[in-house]
């Protein structure tokens, strides 16, 4: 059990409950002082644990919008089991529109956490260690945010457990967004850092999304959101109703982007501002001109152009035009009609 992290509510309690995580904290301006994230609670009798997780990174605001409108619509008798809802869990980078804490902290990088840390490490700790043990299902719901946007879709890491990686597609699915995206480990990162590798580490049912970025949330992709997420719970028993696929509801089925290749980054090599010459979803051919790099200062400065190292599908493309060398602006997938297909040629 922590002892620098309590919750306010009772999360084994029958009924709903509104309160806060409180986490020990020491200022500059109080030595003695508290940080409050905000949780509730809905129980009713016996069924699965849901943990419902938003506003990982700050400037992701669709799931925000979503784990708000879904705390406060649920009745008691709507849950089949638990869920638990943190609508926001970088609060203090949500208010400043950004993707880290004023700390310069990557939430999404502070797994397991530290007990004894600063706030982010020790709010980490408390989900390693309390929250995702009395969870079956840990769903975490992001877009982009600032830097990035992403084709609205739900995704997954290709994980090398072959049960894993069927649970994890089935997740994916339940989403109903029109793409699905497979993506290797993140480069540089230690995946075992990130708040989904250490749920995956812990066994539990994984949902992930991305949907959409620029900092902004559309109608189209905050309503995708709570629609999806209701579809989840479905697909999880948690709540009433029966879950639905995209065909069953009248939609086109979904297409899978494999962004696990070599040559599926693409990268600004020069400092400028970026533009997309090449939409979301369109397909671009090997040696195709995707972007340009615009060196604002010097006009007699040449455009940079940022080429296509692969066939395939743009499923991520730069939303922050202000680049540097390094910064990835393109993501491109290899397009599948199936988890299956890919499997076949991959597994």
């Amino acid at each position: 059990m922590s002892s620098t992290v309590s919750s306010s509510i009772d999360l084994n309690a029958e009924g709903k409950a509104t309160g806060y995580l409180i986490i020990g904290d020491s200022t500059n301006n109080s030595g003695w002082a508290s940080f409050s994230v905000p949780i509730i609670k809905i129980k009713n009798g016996a069924g699965p644990t849901v943990l419902v997780l938003a506003g990982n990174h700050g400037d992701e605001y669709e799931g925000q919008f979503a784990a708000a409108t879904l705390a406060h619509e649920l009745k008691d008798s709507d849950v089949r089991g638990r869920i638990i809802i943190i609508p926001c869990l970088s609060q203090e980078a949500s208010k400043a529109g950004t993707r880290l804490w004023p700390t310069g902290i990557n939430f999404n990088r502070s797994f397991p956490g530290e007990e004894n840390g600063a706030v982010s490490d020790k709010l980490a700790h408390y989900l390693s260690t309390e929250l995702f043990p009395m969870s079956d299902v840990v769903m975490d719901i992001h877009s982009g945010g600032r830097g990035m946007y992403f084709i609205p879709c739900s995704h997954m890491v290709w994980a090398k457990d072959k049960i894993q990686r069927v649970k994890m597609a089935e997740s994916m699915m339940a989403w109903n967004t029109s793409h699905h995206l497979i993506f290797p480990e993140q480069p540089g990162t230690d995946p075992a850092s990130l708040l989904p590798g250490e749920a995956e580490r812990q066994g539990k049912t994984l949902f992930t999304t991305e949907l959409g970025g620029s900092g902004i949330a559309t109608f189209e992709t905050t309503q995708l959101a709570k629609d999806g997420l209701k579809n989840a719970l479905r697909t999880c028993g948690v709540i009433g109703g029966v879950p639905k696929s995209r065909v069953q509801i009248g939609l086109s089925a979904p297409i899978f982007l494999d962004m696990r290749g070599p040559n599926a980054y693409h990268s600004a090599t020069h400092t400028g501002l970026y533009e997309n010459i090449v939409g979301l979803g369109k397909a671009v051919k090997k040696d195709e001109v995707i972007g340009l790099i615009h060196e604002m200062d010097h006009p007699n400065t040449d455009i940079v152009e940022i080429i296509a190292k692969q066939d395939g599908i743009i499923g991520v493309m730069r939303g922050f035009p202000r680049v540097k060398p390094g910064d990835v602006v393109a993501v491109i997938g290899k397009p599948f009609s199936s988890i299956d297909e890919i499997q076949d040629i991959f597994s």
